[in-house]
């Protein structure tokens, strides 16, 4: 979201490092060529140019000056690293499940420019045709689910059914996202801007999570919206514009980045980030074998709940702000009273569906809030 500290949304603005847990620190690969760069330019009494997060001096003789903080770096640039260096490595023990797509239909997830994670794209096909992760994939499954370990025909017994787009795999730091400002909505990094001490901006490069990898499969689903301009119905406090955030607490592998597929839906966590109500969908791939045992917040192991609450807690804190806080008592304190249940869920998906909806008929707003929507193009 937005104004979550560890998941913003959306194309990024000039960063004031106010509210941001980016590592401070680059991507190993990227390091070690800047350190190398650094040295052998030192060594040599040359002009020293550092791509990967600092900036330049220039030499003349023996000696170096300084850069004047006020004048641009013309030569700073980002080192684009792959893709790898973002998603963590893969545990080859770990079964690969089967998954319920959320497009029954034909459709392809085409992944672009994976040698360059400032310019990856998962992009959305459907019958051929470009398609939008945000507005061409609906909210809710009505296909199958998992029930006595088998799938079966969608019913009210086997709870609620959702599609979901996953944006960033288990075990990643790279913060993807579905991109709400471009046209068809593809996944891609968010960006952060990198300045110099003066403030002027040097360079981008992709945003990653200084806390650690992520414990889930974390994503968005779709035709939803946080609504920004109106208080949530439960909290009271406004939304944080962006598609409601879901997670992935299946223990298998999970499919590649924008393959939409459907989850189960156990409970939520009201997260308040900036004092912007961003819900957190906890849900389970519905051909997980485990999907037939958590038919609510309540079945969930209490040690996975206290990591899910733990992480979003605790990521602002990596790079020292304070702790998020949780609805009710908008507190960082860990309770029973923090989780909602499915039902509740229900409604507060709903919500957020119902939002989306009012959303794509005002295209007034649409064009207010710069999203890209083919319907008011």
């Amino acid at each position: 979201p937005a104004s979550d500290r560890g998941e913003e949304r959306g194309q990024s603005k000039p960063d004031d490092d106010d509210d941001d847990d980016d590592d401070e620190m680059a991507p190993r690969s990227v390091r070690k060529m800047t350190k190398a760069k650094a040295l052998a330019a030192l060594a040599a009494g040359a002009a020293l140019v550092m791509q990967g997060g600092l900036c330049e001096t220039t030499a003349g003789g023996n000696e170096t000056e300084a850069v004047v903080p006020e004048k641009k770096c013309e030569t700073c640039e980002y080192v684009a690293a792959p893709l790898e260096q973002y998603e963590g490595i893969s545990d080859p023990a770990v079964e690969l499940l089967d998954f319920v797509a959320a497009l029954p239909g034909g459709f392809a997830v085409i992944q672009e420019n994976l040698g360059n994670a400032l310019d990856f794209a998962s992009v959305l096909q459907v019958d051929g045709a470009p398609a939008s992760y945000w507005h061409d994939i609906p909210t809710y499954a009505n296909a199958t689910s998992m029930k006595d370990g088998n799938l079966t025909t969608h019913s009210n017994e086997t709870g609620l059914l959702v599609n979901f787009v996953p944006e960033i795999r288990r075990g990643a730091i790279g913060k993807l996202e579905i991109i709400k400002e471009l046209e068809n909505n593809p996944v891609k990094y968010d960006r952060k801007t990198v300045t110099d001490s003066a403030g002027n901006a040097l360079y981008e490069r992709p945003r990653y999570v200084a806390y650690g990898p992520n414990p889930f499969t974390y994503g968005a689903i779709p035709q939803t919206w946080e609504n920004s301009e109106e208080p949530d119905p439960v909290t009271g406090i406004v939304g944080d514009n962006d598609p409601i955030d879901a997670l992935d607490i299946s223990a298998g592998a999970v499919p590649d980045i924008g393959y939409p597929y459907v989850g189960k839906v156990l409970g939520a966590l009201g997260l308040i980030d900036d004092n912007e109500t961003d819900w957190k969908v906890v849900m389970i791939n519905a051909a997980d074998p485990k999907a037939a045992e958590y038919n609510d917040i309540g079945d969930v192991p209490e040690d996975t709940k206290e990591a899910i609450f733990t992480y979003f807690r605790d990521k602002p804190v990596a790079v020292g702000d304070a702790p998020g806080v949780f609805w009710p008592e908008l507190t960082d304190a860990y309770g029973d009273g923090v989780w909602k249940n499915a039902e509740e869920t229900k409604e507060i998906i709903q919500h957020t569906s119902d939002a989306y909806a009012a959303l794509v008929q005002d295209c007034a707003k649409v064009a207010d809030l710069e999203f890209a929507y083919a319907g008011c193009a």
